[in-house]
């Protein structure tokens, strides 16, 4: 079961997600031991800096997104382009720039 201090992490990894970089909630599930729904559980309700980056692992927006402000992620797509991240026309963001669990543990030791 994750702690405040895993969920703590889970919102300063996202917070500091590179520029052109995504990663996916089974990702952050994996780091911390708990399940990808508990992560967009706590995306959506924890008001986490860059959560647009947080994607599933096909590289798409969950259906269940929200901006806190109760949108839905339509507007994801053009945001990750603007990071410059590649998204193809069924809205998939490029493989190539997710950021996986071992990138995610080196980001980790880099904030500490």
């Amino acid at each position: 079961m994750a702690t405040e201090q895993d969920w703590e992490l889970v919102r300063r990894l996202v917070a500091a997600l590179p520029e052109g970089t995504w990663t996916s909630y089974g990702d952050l599930a994996e780091l911390i031991g708990t399940g990808p729904r508990q992560v967009g559980a706590f995306m959506r309700d924890g008001g986490v800096p860059n959560a647009y980056r947080v994607l599933t692992a096909r590289g798409v927006v969950s259906e269940g997104f929200r901006w806190s402000d109760g949108r839905s992620g339509e507007d994801v797509p053009d945001l990750l382009r603007a990071d410059g991240v590649k998204v193809n026309a069924k809205g998939a963001a490029d493989q190539g720039r997710r950021m996986f669990v071992y990138d995610l543990k080196l980001l980790a030791l880099e904030l500490d």
